[in-house]
């Protein structure tokens, strides 16, 4: 009797044992569970705070710079040639800055860098005031004015610049003591789950194991979108940089020549320096000419990632277009000592396009052909008839491009040459916006090259026609002749 108790009291004891150890398991399992996903949300909330406010505004800010620096380069096109036609990027620029407003009132919820936030806000609209003003001056007659101006605007822009360098500083400290949290965050959780996993079953340490490579994976993709966030900064900032220098370089060069045009007119030698000041204002127009491809780009570049360009499709020979595009440029090449060959398969071949666009994207290429090639040297420009599509290509025996940077010759901002003594201009956006232009026509670009032995960059474009053509008349010659100057104006 005493044996069956002990017997019975001790399975009392083993079920109650079992009892509390399932609980103690289920509640060690709670713990794990709760806590794992305190840890995961906090990690998640910090990341989240810092890729969903933080780096957009730090992103934003960048984009805003460059859109200001933007509509600073149309206004001051707009005042030196009074032009109208120079003041798109000045509104689509306006259409920009709305969003930022926003990003900025973000920053003020999170408490980071509100004095540094409401100075941008101030300085955004001292800078707009003083676009409005300077068109205004222009509009009512009074250039004059608005070119002594000039200055004040660069001042305003280079303060706000300082301004946004203090506010991207501030957010980068932010972005340190998140990831600072987050790391200390993932040590205390490790050594806890190391701790509990002792205490639990097999069952249980491959719940911990799943728990934490779970983490470790959402982490690493927090990670490498951070770093893919990081790559495009650095994308923007170099190209920020590229177009400094290159609105730079031919402002400086007209404002000399206008300075030196002063010095005459105070010293009464205008006519006794006739040709110098004819050379001059040639210069003063290449430089134009240069300015206008650059300010075209970025808006071209810009509408067609916000889905505005649009194509004027219209049914044309492109055999006779690629044709009169090489004959009306060999004045350039015979400058420079080049010879260029046009070749083709088939005399007429007419395909749905838009003949301006073409232009551009073949001059662009050739334009690249000559910046590349040396004395002697020689372009070939051919169309082939393939049936399904046409083919054009443009092919020289320059320097060529190496293996490593065919990859990335089309990319957006991206230039192979990044060395501040480069031989050739150029910001990095002319291929990537060749690309763009021949994907509109639902065609495609790719490059061969060997390096020492020049480059072959070849164009597909399908060959349908359009039953409803859109065109735009206007006088052609003039446009052909001013394109022509203006894509080949980075050559001379």
């Amino acid at each position: 009797m005493i044996i069956i108790l002990s017997e019975s009291n001790s399975k009392n004891k083993s079920r109650q044992t079992m009892v509390i150890g399932y609980f103690s398991i289920a509640f060690l399992s709670l713990v794990i569970i709760l806590f794992s996903i305190y840890s995961m949300n906090k990690v998640c909330n910090e990341s989240n705070f810092i890729i969903k406010k933080i780096l957009p505004a730090k992103t934003f800010s960048t984009e805003i710079l460059s859109s200001l620096i933007n509509q600073e380069a149309a206004v001051l096109s707009y005042v030196i040639s009074e032009d109208k036609s120079y003041l798109d990027p000045y509104y689509l620029g306006n259409k920009q800055l709305k969003g930022y407003y926003n990003a900025i009132g973000n920053l003020k919820d999170t408490k980071l860098g509100v004095d540094t936030t409401n100075q941008l806000s101030l300085q955004m609209q001292s800078i707009q005031t003083f676009f409005i003003e300077q068109i205004e001056l222009v509009e009512s007659g009074n250039p004059s004015q608005a070119k002594l101006n000039l200055r004040q605007g660069n001042d305003l822009i280079e303060k706000f610049k300082k301004t946004d360098n203090i506010l991207i500083n501030e957010i980068n400290i932010e972005v340190n003591r998140s990831r600072n949290s987050v790391l200390n965050s993932q040590k205390t959780h490790k050594y806890i789950i190391l701790f509990l996993g002792i205490l639990l079953t097999l069952v249980n340490l491959m719940f911990i194991n799943h728990i934490w490579n779970f983490m470790y994976r959402e982490i690493k993709k927090e990670n490498e979108t951070n770093n893919q966030l990081q790559k495009l900064l650095i994308s923007h900032e170099e190209f920020i940089a590229n177009v400094s220098h290159e609105l730079k370089t031919p402002l400086n060069v007209i404002y000399a020549a206008i300075q030196l045009f002063q010095m005459y007119c105070y010293n009464g030698s205008l006519d006794d320096r006739r040709q110098t000041i004819i050379k001059y204002l040639d210069s003063m127009k290449l430089n134009s000419y240069r300015l206008s491809k650059l300010i075209n780009n970025i808006v071209d570049s810009s509408k067609i990632q916000a889905g505005f360009f649009q194509l004027h499709l219209s049914n044309n020979n492109i055999v006779a277009i690629v044709e009169e595009i090489v004959m009306s440029i060999t004045n350039f090449t015979d400058i420079k000592g080049l010879d260029i060959i046009f070749d083709t398969d088939v005399e007429e071949k007419i395909i749905a396009c838009d003949p301006e666009i073409i232009q551009r994207v073949v001059l662009n290429l050739i334009s690249n052909a000559i910046k590349f090639s040396n004395v002697g040297d020689e372009i070939l420009v051919t169309v082939n008839d393939k049936n399904e599509y046409v083919e054009i290509s443009v092919k020289d025996n320059g320097i060529g491009i190496e293996k490593d940077n065919l990859n990335t010759i089309f990319d957006r901002f991206k230039q192979v040459d990044k060395s501040l003594s480069r031989n050739t201009e150029g910001t990095g956006i002319g291929l990537s916006l060749v690309k763009s232009l021949v994907k509109l026509h639902g065609g495609g670009i790719y490059a061969q090259s060997e390096y020492g032995k020049g480059s072959k960059f070849i164009i597909t474009l399908p060959s349908g026609i359009v039953t409803q053509e859109n065109m735009i008349k206007g006088n052609k010659s003039r446009s052909n002749a001013e394109s022509i100057h203006i894509e080949l104006s980075d050559i001379y």
